[in-house]
């Protein structure tokens, strides 16, 4: 969401409750992961209601900390109080429907600069009682997003069409890549775990983009039917500054050679890198 969205309770209701739609609608057991910070301190007291309706269709919510630090750049006893941190509401309203938090995803997928942060941060995770919720279907999700809200927001929708049926187009490659992909590195197509944001560009595309995979022959599962895949189980000793895929983990841990995932369209690096530039005064593309 753009900054200015952040504070605004209409427009978080809107972007939940349109995804609910699409998630019930195609019985999809979502895992949510929450960063409580996200929204602006004027706003946070709409958090609890956000996040009931997730919990009252029948959904989970795990931890994504409370300020999305970047574990790379953060020292390691202040991470591990912002994961704390980001528990709060999260916890107590699962407490209230006998339940506890069991997930954590890292910020920008990024769970340790080396092996010596990173297996400290395990023992953390294991130590609180949290599973890691793996991704093996990473994507330029963030940037479609970015291009959409601002489009929409200056009532550009010629654009944000435009983008919204680019995002469609190569979330399919992506899926295509990471099918292969499973089968070069574990030998099988495993059960992927997909990562996406609740956003406006999801909010109204989200449908599609169910459509495509089901076009491809997916169903539905949660993160425990995902996760007792034998693949989850396979060694990561991968530690460094890239956040990308846990199949490129295993990969690199086997000793195999990375291989480049697709990227977004020119023009819509092209609209990111503008509107980055409009925003911030800076120039760059992502990432």
């Amino acid at each position: 969401m753009l900054p200015s969205q952040r504070c605004n309770r209409r427009a978080f209701e809107e972007i939940n409750t349109k995804l609910l739609h699409s998630i019930a609608t195609h019985r999809i057991p979502a895992l949510g992961l929450v960063v409580e910070g996200r929204l602006c301190e004027k706003q946070r007291e709409i958090l609890p209601d956000l996040l009931s309706m997730w919990l009252n269709a029948g959904l989970e919510l795990g931890n994504h900390s409370f300020s999305h630090f970047d574990l790379n750049t953060t020292p390691l006893d202040l991470y591990e109080a912002d994961v704390i941190r980001g528990e709060t509401i999260t916890k107590r309203l699962l407490q209230q429907r006998g339940k506890r938090i069991r997930y954590f995803r890292h910020p920008f997928l990024h769970a340790g600069k080396d092996l010596e942060t990173k297996r400290a941060f395990e023992k953390f995770l294991v130590d609180r009682g949290y599973t890691v919720a793996p991704v093996t279907i990473d994507n330029q999700e963030w940037v479609f997003a970015e291009v959409y809200a601002r489009a929409k927001s200056e009532g550009d929708m010629a654009t944000a069409v435009r983008v919204g049926d680019a995002y469609v187009k190569y979330m399919d490659e992506i899926l295509d890549f990471f099918e292969k992909r499973s089968v070069e590195v574990v030998g099988y197509e495993i059960k992927q775990t997909l990562l996406l944001h609740a956003n406006p560009l999801n909010a109204d595309y989200f449908d599609k983009l169910v459509r495509v995979m089901k076009g491809r022959g997916y169903a539905f599962i949660s993160i425990d039917q995902a996760l007792a895949d034998p693949a989850y189980r396979l060694p990561d000793t991968y530690a460094g500054p890239i956040g990308f895929s846990w199949l490129h983990r295993w990969a690199l841990t086997r000793g195999m050679k990375m291989r480049e995932e697709p990227r977004e369209p020119a023009f819509i690096a092209k609209l990111y890198r503008h509107y980055f530039k409009t925003s911030t005064g800076l120039s760059g593309p992502p990432r």
